[in-house]
């Protein structure tokens, strides 16, 4: 009975896939956009995404397991519109996806830009430090960090539901665990809980009895050689079957900006990834010239660290956006960036979605201009933009499960 369950099932979710190029297109046609273009391309094989689409096949048919989902990049994703989009698609085309909201951090406190589907408010004194700064720092895989020397200060979340309702009872707060940093927990009037301390792995894991949209947490000095507490980000899960979805964003941050952080590949071997979307490149080739030799070195870095935390995981590498340089000329080198990540791409086994062929190529940033989907700096997309390229992005990532279900329907 399961099994025909199973396959009814298969059937009409596979048909109404095919039924249309894109079925969950919320977004009115722009002739200047390839949609024929708009899907992840192999270069290599895809054997490293079998295992995404099969814990996939088991959440949805049998709601079991979680799937992690890390996106790199720059002010685009911390933006949180394009990644909050595919967030949400990915957690609703089904039910019972929503595993969490994934990793946050108070960005506020270096007065940058928060995503809008959450709120953070803190007490105490803090200095942040960013990949993109010149400061000597520890920093993990959002590639921010904050310090304060108040034993008393105070960080509370408050989950935004008008943008998507999460609750959490599975709480990850990454920071310095060493001697000299003071504890964390949870206020005492949130609710009941059990904390459970990981200082080789680097995060504290609470757990609470009630689900949860706002928390608070304090710090607590335990020993007279505590004197600070760093926070590198803080995960929010729930312990439901589901797709948590973090977004890793840097305003400025280029592929060495993330080399720099240290503590990324600790911290992802805690995360564990089941995917992970590169969505750097526009900084980099950003200037009056670009050395594809450099930005391919810096690139095999960052995936050489990707996968030494994580051997095993799916990768998908995004092409920049076309834009223009000081808003004078379309900007030259995102050709070459392209060439460069196709090539790394059928080396590494990664999927790509070529975003600046969806665009339009060339120049195509002055017509999403010109229809309001980009802003005046010709680099950084409109709200309507943003949400249309999350679209876009979905779409292309939903296909590659839809793949796999034409090709193994008969199997199930």
């Amino acid at each position: 009975m399961q099994k025909i369950r199973l396959i009814i099932f298969l059937t009409i979710f596979s048909q109404n896939l095919f039924a249309q190029d894109y079925p969950y297109t919320e977004y009115p046609y722009y002739h200047y956009i390839r949609y024929d273009k708009n899907k992840i391309y192999f270069p290599g094989d895809s054997l490293a995404f079998d295992n995404f689409n099969n814990k996939l096949d088991t959440l949805i048919l049998k709601g079991e397991g979680k799937i992690n989902i890390v996106h790199f990049g720059g002010s685009h994703i911390q933006a949180g519109i394009y990644s909050g989009v595919a967030r949400k698609k990915l957690q609703n085309f089904f039910p019972g996806l929503n595993g969490g909201r994934g990793m946050i951090f108070p960005y506020g406190m270096s007065k940058t830009y928060t995503p809008k589907n959450f709120r953070i408010k803190w007490t105490g004194n803090w200095e942040t430090c960013r990949n993109v700064e010149h400061k000597n720092c520890e920093l993990g895989m959002l590639g921010i960090e904050a310090t304060t020397h108040d034993s008393i200060a105070t960080i509370t979340v408050i989950l935004n539901p008008k943008y998507q309702k999460y609750e959490t009872d599975i709480i990850k707060i990454f920071h310095d665990t060493g001697k000299n940093s003071y504890k964390i927990k949870l206020s005492a009037d949130s609710t009941t809980y059990d904390l459970t301390e990981f200082p080789e792995d680097g995060y504290t894991l609470i757990k609470t009895n009630d689900f949860v949209s706002n928390i608070k947490l304090e710090l607590v000095k335990t020993d007279t050689v505590q004197n600070r507490f760093t926070l590198y980000g803080i995960d929010l899960e729930n312990s439901f079957s589901g797709i948590v979805y973090t977004d890793a964003g840097i305003s400025g941050a280029s592929l060495p900006s993330f080399l720099k952080c240290n503590l990324l590949e600790k911290q992802m071997s805690v995360v564990k990834p089941d995917l992970v979307i590169i969505s750097l490149g526009t900084n980099d080739t950003y200037g009056k010239s670009f050395s594809p030799e450099r930005f391919k070195l810096h690139y095999i870095n960052f995936l050489n660290k990707i996968k030494k935390a994580n051997p095993g995981v799916a990768i998908i590498m995004t092409v920049p956006n076309d834009c223009y340089y000081r808003r004078r000329d379309p900007l030259p080198f995102t050709k070459d960036a392209e060439k460069v990540i196709f090539e790394l791409a059928k080396e590494y086994n990664c999927g790509v979605w070529d975003l600046y062929a969806v665009m339009g190529g060339y120049n195509s940033s002055y017509l999403w201009h010109k229809d309001k989907l980009m802003q005046n700096d010709l680099i950084h997309f409109t709200k309507k933009g943003y949400i249309i390229k999350g679209n876009l992005f979905f779409n292309a990532l939903i296909k590659i499960y839809d793949n796999h279900l034409s090709e193994n329907i008969l199997n199930f």
